[in-house]
């Protein structure tokens, strides 16, 4: 009889496969990539076959984890440009599941999840990889949303503006401990924040980073995944956020800080190339960068706190190593905006 990890029920999964692929044996895997939608790989014969992505044990409702709206997300960009995986179904029947999932192709590649997963890339592509990633986000920021059939995603207002209050809220509701620094952040960014209507708008990933991307040894992008933040605003708060998770000190997070072997190009550079596939002329980079971070600060509260009350599924992850960088990153989020 197949086994499953936490948040998947091995036989009605194993009905829905034999009605809808034929496929009777079958293995499943939690995948160490995301942290808060769970994700798994479908094996067959051994080989990864297919992708299924819930929302997080214990999820009772709310847009935070809405993999359904995430599955829309990704069908719609699956005639652009934007690499993405193939939806294959959104699906939600409680006899297979007690709540939605996407499923979907597995991509072939690998994510770098740490800082040894640079060595995957072949000798001399780490700066291919690099400008890939940065064609991606271009790539991403581009997408005429109308065309594809997500204009409704607009909302009124600035994109940085909505996600502060939305950001801290959801913080003040799941945190357990007392965090003021937190706080002092949002008041900070909400003091200095730029002007909305002087930022370029379009698709917004909103976690744009290397471990939510799949790439080649060769060092080409052939899929980014994660959309549940993806939002319409300022675009530039994904390249604040990809050159902060870059860039910020491994003691705070960065666990994708390429080493000099990689030869990865400079942000400047990287910058620069945005401009060039874009038009777009960037500004207040540290800005962004800073709300980031503060966004990942809260983030990883929700993750420290769902790991404590055991929502998480069962990836190994330490709720107190999780738990102990949320205001290092706060205070980094500060030092970022003294640089603005």
């Amino acid at each position: 009889m197949t086994t499953a990890p936490a948040g998947i029920d091995a036989n009605a999964l194993g009905t829905w496969l034999r009605e809808h692929f034929g496929v009777s044996e079958f293995s499943v895997e939690a995948m160490s990539v995301g942290r808060s939608n769970l994700t798994y790989t479908i094996s067959v014969d051994g080989q990864p076959q297919w992708v299924l992505r819930r929302p997080p044990l214990g999820h009772t409702g709310g847009n935070a984890h809405d993999v359904a709206r995430e599955g829309r997300i990704m069908q719609a960009l699956g005639d652009s440009v934007v690499p993405v995986p193939r939806v294959i179904d959104i699906v939600d029947d409680p006899a297979v599941m007690d709540v939605p999932f996407v499923f979907m192709e597995h991509c072939p590649g690998f994510v770098i999840d740490s800082p040894e997963d640079w060595s995957r890339l072949a000798p001399g592509d780490g700066p291919r990889c690099a400008f890939a990633m940065i064609d991606a986000l271009a790539a991403i920021h581009q997408v005429d949303i109308d065309e594809v059939g997500l204009g409704d995603l607009r909302r009124p207002g600035g994109l940085v503006e909505r996600q502060l209050r939305r950001w801290l809220g959801q913080f003040d509701a799941i945190t357990t401990r007392d965090l003021p620094v937190i706080r002092s952040v949002h008041d900070v960014l909400v003091e200095v924040m730029p002007d909305p209507g002087g930022s370029p708008t379009g698709l917004a990933h909103g976690d744009y980073k290397p471990n939510n991307m799949i790439c080649s040894p060769s060092g080409a992008v052939t899929a980014v995944v994660d959309w549940e933040l993806t939002a319409v605003g300022e675009v530039l708060t994904d390249l604040g956020y990809f050159v902060a998770m870059l860039t910020v000190p491994e003691t705070y997070t960065s666990i994708w800080t390429p080493g000099p072997e990689v030869g990865f190009p400079a942000v400047e550079e990287l910058i620069d190339h945005y401009q060039d596939r874009t038009g777009t002329e960037v500004h207040d980079v540290n800005y962004y960068a800073a709300f980031a971070v503060w966004k990942l600060a809260c983030i990883r509260e929700g993750v420290y706190t769902r790991l404590l009350t055991g929502t998480m599924g069962d990836l190994d992850l330490d709720p107190v190593a999780a738990g102990a960088g949320v205001e290092d990153l706060a205070r980094q989020a500060l030092n970022l905006l003294e640089k603005s």
